[in-house]
């Protein structure tokens, strides 16, 4: 087998995954470093193997999209820590083994892709004036 992927490498397979993870085509590169710190800290190996077999899967030609649906979130050893990775993106905190959720940021909270997907904004932050929360969402 080939050498390890070096960790800038191991970020752009970070985001390649988190793309087709997300579907969104576009992600903030700051709150993807962060991620990315945040997942290797609280994942460890398991998100090594995880971008190492993302990696080889498209190096070797698989469309991406096919390659995360079929092989990666049904495998047991990938699977979680792609569910994770996911999770990490749309409610920006990484469950424990207590159950509990930890959330490093509010503004990881606040920039967290449910937001978008439900049409809302984050309980907490308005920023609008009386009587706003009776229309729908800007986007």
């Amino acid at each position: 087998m080939g050498s390890r992927p070096k960790s800038r490498d191991r970020f752009d397979t970070f985001l390649q995954l988190s793309r087709v993870l997300t579907a969104e085509a576009t992600l903030p590169v700051d709150l993807a470093n962060a991620y990315f710190t945040r997942a290797e800290r609280q994942l460890g190996p398991p998100l090594g193997a995880l971008l190492d077999r993302f990696a080889a899967l498209v190096d070797g030609g698989g469309d991406p999209v096919e390659i995360v649906r079929t092989q990666i979130l049904l495998d047991a050893a990938h699977g979680p820590a792609a569910r994770t990775v996911l999770l990490l993106w749309y409610l920006g905190g990484i469950q424990n083994a207590a159950g509990d959720w930890d959330m490093e940021s509010a503004d990881q909270y606040y920039r967290a892709l449910v937001w978008d997907a439900i049409g809302a904004h984050p309980p907490t932050l308005s920023n609008g004036y009386y009587g706003h929360w009776k229309y729908p969402a800007e986007r």
